[in-house]
């Protein structure tokens, strides 16, 4: 599963670069127009989901080719590996996204929040519940229908919060209820992987 991962990265080695950019710029951009004011919103939510629509969606874009899809069927590899490689592709490109906005942060003398995290890891975790279960039940265009329209309700949403005023880092957010939301997540993630892998099995 390792190698397959590593493959999805050395294939789309751009659009990798870009999601080590994206979460670093993002934060220096805040800094530079309002300072540590919503980095919430803006530095996490913004940066870490603008930054993982590019390189899981290239890569299931590959992977849905007819020549890609025989030569996966010629390595010595599980069909669930295959399956599985792109979910943890994903934790991995949201873990990265998070740290480097969490390190940027802090080179700028900003704060990094808990709640910030918490919150970014809610939407990654659906994102990719969500994309990679589309995908794997249908195909790449079905997928990036949902990629498109997520990405769109992002942004909108980003935009009418902060057109209302709406400051996300003075909000009494509780940190345990944001936790347990990750948790709910999370097992949200795991049982689309876990279709996924049934619905590979089956067809």
């Amino acid at each position: 599963m390792l190698r397959l991962i590593e493959k999805d990265i050395r294939f789309n080695w751009k659009w990798a670069l870009l999601l080590a950019v994206v979460p670093v710029a993002v934060p220096f951009a805040v800094w530079l127009d309002r300072g540590e004011r919503r980095v919430i919103l803006w530095v996490y939510i913004i940066g870490s989901v603008l930054a993982n629509m590019h390189l899981v969606a290239k890569s299931c874009y590959l992977d849905d080719g007819a020549q890609t899809r025989r030569f996966l069927a010629s390595l010595p590899v599980r069909r669930d590996d295959i399956v599985l490689s792109k979910y943890a592709l994903g934790l991995l490109c949201g873990a990265v996204s998070i740290g480097l906005s969490s390190l940027a942060c802090l080179a700028l003398g900003l704060h990094p929040s808990v709640r910030g995290v918490l919150i970014a890891s809610i939407c990654l975790l659906l994102y990719y519940a969500v994309f990679l279960g589309v995908y794997f039940r249908t195909n790449y265009s079905g997928a990036e229908r949902v990629n498109t329209a997520l990405m769109m309700l992002t942004v909108m949403a980003a935009f009418v919060i902060d057109r209302g005023g709406a400051d996300l880092d003075a909000m009494a957010i509780d940190p345990a209820a944001l936790a347990a939301g990750v948790g709910a997540c999370a097992l949200a993630f795991a049982a689309s992987a876990a279709l996924s892998v049934r619905h590979l099995r089956r067809s």
